[in-house]
């Protein structure tokens, strides 16, 4: 009776035990190791960006130096961001508390937080320019067929107009080294003619992303269905393969088309009584004499013109003037 008695409060301890035990598998890390080690290696990037020459190689000696603090491989850290990435609940845990250390480091140092300097964060749903991301936040590629690509695809409603202008955002991190480091983002439109149009960007390490896409004239009078996009990481089969790619502060920006307001004529505010009635006033007329009818008309004046003889006759040499011959 005292062995069963035994057994089962052993039994009891055991499952307690298990129950307040994190359930991660063998060779995981745990979520508050996983914190420390991501925020360690947020630091390290920096610190290897900061450098003017072979940035690669730093961050490469940076990232194996966090390894060695924790005292883990760096099998067992990929093999960990695989895990959390593929549960969301977990991710989004260990993701939140490190950008709350890693920002609160930022404001002890004296920096400003990209959050502050990111003319985008306040915007709202609604307005001219809006954000109307509703996707998740971040997520976690890797270098698998399972986990290689983020896909999303929305549909417009009445708050889309035509002419509207789009810019796609996220960050971009790659958790590790390797030569392979690059994904691809693709952003597609499809308008009510079937016409399609897309924009292409290439996916580098620490990178602010943006694809933006402005309607040609020959469709931004055309109405839009869909938007739908993808981030896709390479799964190559080499030794060297991507390391998993954190994708983070996704955004989706709408930006109206503007209008030109044209200036409106005010009507005029005269009435037409107003200016068809004279308001001058009228003298009456008086009636004239006989005698004042004359001299008010203009009188006529005669000017005698004397014309001058254009051919005078000069008296001729050696001929003596009538005048003064001697009777």
């Amino acid at each position: 009776m005292i062995r069963f008695a035994a057994r089962l409060l052993f039994l009891v301890f055991s499952l307690f035990f298990w129950a307040c035990t994190p359930s991660v598998p063998s060779g995981i890390l745990s979520e508050e190791k996983m914190t420390d080690v991501l925020v360690d290696i947020h630091l390290a990037q920096g610190m290897a960006e900061a450098q003017s020459e072979n940035t690669d190689v730093a961050r490469y000696k940076y990232i194996q130096a966090v390894f060695q603090k924790h005292r883990i491989t760096e099998a067992e850290f990929d093999s960990s961001m695989v895990y959390y990435s593929g549960r969301a609940e977990k991710f989004t845990f260990v993701y939140n508390n490190v950008v709350n250390r890693v920002q609160a480091q930022a404001e002890r140092m004296g920096l400003e937080s990209v959050e502050k300097q990111d003319k985008f964060e306040s915007l709202t749903s609604e307005g001219d320019t809006a954000n109307i991301w509703l996707g998740k936040d971040f997520t976690c590629l890797a270098a698998n067929p399972v986990q290689c690509v983020y896909s999303f695809q929305m549909k417009t409603d009445s708050t889309f107009k035509a002419g509207d202008s789009f810019i796609w955002r996220f960050r971009s991190q790659f958790v590790g080294r390797s030569m392979n480091n690059e994904a691809i983002a693709l952003l597609s439109f499809q308008y009510e003619t079937d016409t399609v149009a897309a924009v292409t960007e290439l996916v580098g390490n620490n990178a602010e992303n943006e694809l933006k896409y402005f309607p040609d004239k020959s469709i931004d009078s055309l109405n839009l269905r869909t938007i739908s996009g993808y981030i896709y990481l390479p799964t190559n089969h080499d030794a060297d393969k991507p390391k998993p790619l954190l994708i983070s502060k996704m955004q989706l920006i709408r930006m109206h088309k503007r209008i030109e307001e044209k200036p409106i004529v005010k009507a005029d505010t005269l009435r037409v009584d107003s200016v068809a009635t004279d308001t001058m006033p009228q003298q009456k007329a008086e009636r004239l004499t006989p005698l004042q009818m004359r001299e008010s008309q203009p009188k006529e004046k005669k000017i005698n013109v004397v014309k001058e003889n254009p051919n005078p006759i000069r008296p001729m040499r050696g001929i003596p003037n009538r005048t003064n011959r001697r009777r």
